[in-house]
């Protein structure tokens, strides 16, 4: 990875880019974060937002495809848009998110190499995003949370990858084109599903911390939680229906923890010396979640945090086991 800098101070092209944004969710933030991508250090690009339903949007770059449909799936969304770009990239990133303003810049660069065919970078919580949010950024940007996918949430060293999400994936458009786009109905795993596609044609993804997006999170703790079940569901079933990159041992370690947590607390109840051991183990747990965030928190925010982070585990590690033994996952 040293010669990434050296491949963006000789890139010279300049190649279309289309911007794909499924929209989803209808709020007034929306077209505010849409505003920010005018900011753009890159001009040869369009945007293209894919709805179910009609929505207006004045701006000479965009295009607003309608699905004529009731409910229609993101990796559905972007197949749709996919047919109808005019880039020879397509960025997927989805509507509650906004871009860097060298975003595009510092992806293009990456296509000059052949072999790789998309590029991933960091979805960064925005700093406008509210108290609760902030927390929920600060679980996802923790180590003993993110993991070996901390570098999703904050800036890491540039790395080949096979798996990552599509808040923030850059990807030739011929090569989409040639192995049918996403071609899923998954909502949570579609990304996985296509990577994995990418991957078996021998082709290369490269993760550049410069690669930047800001992306807004979900609320600590219900609405958070919810979005953490349903990863955690399809992470279970890719494990046992795509092992090639979902059946790692990391994605199992929560579901241990979670099974752990559970038996010692059912154990506890009968025997005092596993209840002194359970509560320190807990609280030892807690201690490491808040040393992980205590440089960029307050000392009563490090401890919701470090909840946070043993509720993450907990709910994707049930989840997960859950998505393990269902037969069809329809979406």
């Amino acid at each position: 990875m040293k010669n990434t800098r050296l491949m963006r101070s000789i890139t010279r092209n300049n190649p279309k880019v289309s911007i794909i944004i499924p929209y989803y969710v209808d709020t007034k933030r929306f077209f505010v974060d849409l505003k920010k991508f005018n900011k753009l250090n890159y001009k040869n690009y369009e945007i293209i937002i894919v709805s179910d339903k009609k929505i207006e949007i004045k701006n000479p770059k965009t295009r607003v495809l309608i699905t004529g449909k009731q409910t229609t799936g993101p990796a559905e969304k972007r197949d749709i848009a996919i047919k109808s770009a005019k880039g020879e990239i397509c960025a997927f990133i989805d509507d509650d998110a906004y871009p860097d303003k060298n975003w595009l810049k510092n992806a293009v660069v990456h296509f000059n190499h052949p072999q790789i065919v998309a590029v991933g970078g960091p979805g960064i919580t925005p700093k406008e995003d509210k108290y609760w949010e902030q927390l929920t950024g600060l679980v996802y940007s923790s180590f003993f949370c993110g993991g070996q996918a901390q570098h999703r949430f904050v800036k890491k060293h540039a790395m080949f990858v096979d798996d990552y999400p599509a808040y923030n994936l850059v990807v030739r458009k011929d090569v989409l084109k040639k192995i049918g786009g996403y071609g899923t109905h998954f909502y949570g795993g579609e990304d996985t599903f296509l990577c994995l596609k990418l991957i078996k044609g021998g082709h290369k993804i490269i993760y550049d911390p410069e690669v930047v997006v800001h992306h807004h999170r979900r609320a600590l703790f219900l609405p958070y939680l919810r979005q953490i079940s349903n990863i955690g569901t399809h992470r279970g079933y890719f494990a046992k229906k795509f092992p090639e990159t979902s059946r790692r041992f990391d994605y199992f370690i929560p579901s241990i923890l979670a099974l752990g947590f559970l038996l010692g607390l059912l154990l506890s109840i009968y025997n005092l010396t596993i209840f002194y051991l359970y509560t320190f183990l807990i609280i030892f747990f807690v201690i490491l979640g808040m040393l992980s965030v205590i440089k960029r928190a307050s000392i009563k925010d490090a401890f919701i945090v470090s909840i946070g982070i043993i509720a993450t585990h907990l709910t994707y590690g049930i989840f997960f086991l859950n998505g393990l033994m269902i037969q069809k996952l329809k979406r």
